[in-house]
């Protein structure tokens, strides 16, 4: 005859199976005690003994000295004292202390952690600093500084226009300021190649001859213009292009003279942007 099971350990019996076969154990099988641990036997005697020792004490010391505090104390004497409720209570209270320690420990080290981070970042903002005026010091102002006109006509002109050398020769008298003479001009418009009666001079750049003259200290001279960007070559014995011509870099356009004022045959080569002068050699490597 088979045995009844009740519906509570079948479903037990089948809950051991599954966590058997889980490698687990039934949450029903584990009995956690909630209860608190009784204090030892002779832990109990020991305090007791000590306690009932101080309170002897204390009291023949005030019966000796103040009679009168021992009426004052017999009613809490007669009172039983339960040790082991004041063993729990003690050991709550320093376990609640060591709790609030712990945690205004860890308080603390997020305190000073926090404080590290925040030296550690003006550290490094210091550093930085430093480095960016020394790199201030070496390089200037970090602040970007505009470009004088002349700068700026010399970056157009390099952006804008392809330029060669005009002529073969050797650079006499450079751009800028010179001394002057009653031929030489103090201020220098222009460069000035030194060469040869005759020898060729190309278009240094593209674009149409805007002038072409005889007149003035430049002697023949003629203008080639391309939009804002213009070339002069001064002082030639022949000009072999006209007015209005559409020339290509490379052109021959002239050829090296001694006319105008000049103190020997050389020609003198101009670049400009709009009418304002900038120095040649800023723009082609003689």
């Amino acid at each position: 005859m088979e045995r009844i099971i009740s519906e509570q350990d079948r479903i037990r019996r089948a809950e051991e199976i599954a966590n058997r076969r889980r490698g687990t154990i039934s949450a029903r099988s584990i009995n956690i005690s909630t209860e608190k641990k009784k204090m030892p036997y002779l832990t109990k005697v020991f305090i007791q003994t000590i306690a009932s020792m101080c309170i002897f004490g204390i009291a023949y010391f005030l019966n000796q000295n103040y009679p009168q505090a021992i009426d004052t104390i017999k009613p809490i004497l007669s009172q039983d004292i339960n040790f082991e409720e004041l063993y729990n209570k003690g050991n709550d209270f320093f376990s609640s202390l060591n709790q609030n320690t712990n945690e205004n420990s860890v308080t603390e080290n997020v305190v000073n952690e926090i404080e590290n981070q925040a030296e550690n970042e003006q550290v490094e903002n210091q550093i930085s600093n430093e480095t960016t005026n020394q790199i201030e010091g070496i390089g200037g102002s970090s602040e970007e500084v505009p470009l004088s006109q002349d700068e700026q006509d010399i970056a157009y002109i390099k952006a804008n226009v392809s330029m060669l050398v005009p002529t073969q020769g050797v650079v006499t008298s450079g751009y800028g300021k010179r001394e002057p003479t009653d031929i030489i001009s103090a201020n220098h418009a222009g460069i000035d190649i030194g060469g040869e009666v005759g020898t060729e001079i190309i278009a240094a750049m593209e674009g149409t001859v805007e002038e072409v003259s005889s007149y003035g200290d430049y002697g023949n001279h003629l203008k080639i213009t391309n939009g804002e960007v213009s070339t002069l070559y001064a002082h030639c014995s022949k000009i072999l292009v006209n007015q209005g011509d559409y020339i290509s870099q490379g052109q021959k356009i002239a050829e090296v003279g001694n006319t105008g004022r000049t103190t020997g045959p050389h020609l003198h080569f101009e670049i400009s942007r709009s009418g304002r002068t900038v120095d040649p050699a800023a723009i082609i490597t003689f």
